[in-house]
Formats: structure tokens, C-alpha cells, sequence
């Protein structure tokens, strides 16, 4: 904490943001479920958005359009986080798909928390999938208003989104199949990943 403390006061990083991210992870100790996308937005933003923002103040970025850049894409990670972990949630009885979207896609909780795959639970993750696309192409946009300085600033984070899309992929290349082992790319694909974008953001 004392060496966290020294960094957030010579790179200015403003005390709320740890006071929302320590919300958010306390989020977790009450809450198993939320009912709408809202409730779970607040969490997204608390639990990664945060984070993002707090990272700009490390990267030396912290315009508006790359606060815009940092909320999107920290949702963005967050639902695919979600997407990906809806099998191991469900075995610590925690549903972090809003209440609401299994509702309207007629998909019960008792089936989700059973792990059960059928049609309804395909077209309830699309749509969820769809959410995080949207993230995925507002953080987008942000990124392609900002200088080029700014962007090759950026290129962590760009890193960080190539890995987490490609997942996303993959998980609806699966067709959703969640509840088996754990999707994710091996070390030499994230590398491979990595380094294009590297190579992209410094000869681009």
C-alpha cells in the first residue's frame, strides 16, 4: 500500500476510482444474481472499467475520448469474462447473466445453475455475446479518435483486446459450449497476438 500510494500521487490517479474499484469487488460478497443489464453494468464498470481508467493515468492518456475508450473496453472484457465463466459460476451458484435476458430467452435459472445446454441457452448467450460486441466496437471507435501518440500509447490495452476478442470467438465458434473446459487461447497464440499488434502500433 505504501509503494501504491507513492504512484497514485506522481501519476495523479484520483482516490475514487480505488474507492469504486473496492466497490465493486464488495459487490461480490452480497450479490449472486442481477435482475437487469443495469445492475450488472454497475458492477462491469466497478470490477474493470475502474481499472481501465486508472490504467490511462499509467499510459499517460486520460482525455475524454480515451475515458470513453477505457469504460467500453473494460465492459467489453468483463462480459466476455462473463460469457466464458457462466459453467464455473454456476457451480458456486452465482449467475452474473441478467435475470431479466433469462426471462426473455425462457431460460430458467435452476437450468443454468444445472448447467443445462439446449437451443434457449444458445440464443440467451448470442444475445449476451452481442452486448459484448458492442463494447468491443464503442472502444472502437474511441481509440480511432485519438492521436496517434496517444494510441501507440495505448497499445497494452489493444494487446489486451486482441486476446479477449478473439476469445469471444471462440466461445461463439464453440456455439456456446461453456460448461465444459474453460475456453482460452494458449500461450503461444496470445504471443502471436501480441506481437502483431506491437508491430502495428509502432510502424503503423
Amino acid at each position: 500500500m505504501v509503494s501504491l500510494a507513492y504512484h497514485v500521487k506522481t501519476m495523479g490517479i484520483p482516490k475514487a476510482y480505488f474507492e469504486e474499484l473496492i466497490k465493486g469487488v464488495e459487490m461480490d460478497l452480497f450479490n449472486n444474481r442481477y435482475v437487469t443489464f443495469d445492475e450488472l453494468s454497475l458492477y462491469c464498470y466497478r470490477v474493470a472499467s475502474v481499472v481501465g481508467l486508472i490504467c490511462l493515468h499509467i499510459f499517460g492518456v486520460t482525455s475524454a475520448r480515451a475515458q470513453d475508450y477505457a469504460v467500453a473496453l473494460g465492459m467489453a472484457f468483463q462480459l466476455t469474462n462473463i460469457l466464458r465463466d457462466v459453467g464455473t459460476d454456476a457451480t458456486e451458484r452465482r449467475i452474473y447473466l441478467p435475470l431479466e435476458d433469462l426471462q426473455k430467452w425462457n431460460y430458467p435459472e435452476k437450468a443454468l445453475l444445472n448447467r443445462s445446454y439446449s437451443p434457449e441457452f444458445c440464443a440467451l448467450m448470442e444475445y449476451e455475446a452481442s452486448r459484448a460486441h458492442h463494447y468491443y466496437k464503442r472502444a472502437d471507435a474511441a481509440l480511432k479518435g485519438l492521436s496517434p501518440l496517444e494510441r501507440r500509447a495505448l497499445t497494452v490495452a489493444e494487446i489486451m483486446r486482441g486476446i479477449y476478442s478473439r476469445i469471444l470467438d471462440r466461445i461463439e465458434r464453440s456455439n456456446y459450449q461453456v460448461f465444459g473446459q474453460r475456453i482460452s487461447l494458449t500461450t503461444t497464440q496470445r504471443l502471436i497476438i501480441a506481437l502483431r499488434i506491437w508491430l502495428r502500433s509502432r510502424f503503423s
